[in-house]
């Protein structure tokens, strides 16, 4: 079940984000075209499930190495150089989400405190607040098993 998780969590949680904000955008368009009335709440509701998918999506695309970067640099060292610096770029990665999780913390403590809610929905805007926060603690998580993966890597002499 664990092994499940790790690695298809993110993913489940995008795809169901994506599913959802698609079907009311859908209904969205038939309430408006076909029914002549629109839903006051659905492109908001919409709007923070694009805004939820997006921080997890940083997330899955750690966990599947897909972020762009240009490695005519890193290609030309060994596959101990090479993994060295990867560690180095996941340390620097994980610095800069661990600093926006702790200012983001912040806001959502201060948005819950001061009791914010959204226009339409009337929910606490800490809980949309919330998505970068937990979307960068994921992504330090996958941050922290690419960079034990890159360590055994340059222990064996191979890059990944």
């Amino acid at each position: 079940m664990f092994k499940l998780v790790d690695e298809h969590l993110e993913e489940a949680v995008v795809v169901a984000l994506m599913a959802m904000m698609s079907a009311l955008i859908g209904l969205q368009i038939f309430m408006r075209y076909v029914m002549g009335a629109s839903l006051s709440w659905s492109e908001e509701l919409s709007r923070y499930f694009f805004i939820w998918a997006t921080y997890i999506g940083i997330a899955y695309a750690v966990r599947k190495d897909a972020h762009i970067r240009v490695t005519m640099a890193t290609d030309l060292l060994s596959p101990k150089g090479q993994a060295v610096i990867r560690i180095l770029t996941h340390i620097i990665f994980g610095a800069f989400a661990l600093f926006v999780m702790y200012q983001g913390w912040f806001m959502v403590e201060k948005t819950f405190r001061f009791g914010q809610k959204s226009a339409s929905l009337g929910m606490p805007m800490g809980i949309i607040y919330l998505a970068p926060f937990t979307g960068l603690l994921l992504v330090v998580l996958r941050l922290i098993q690419a960079i034990v993966t890159d360590l055994r890597a340059a222990g064996q002499g191979d890059a990944r």
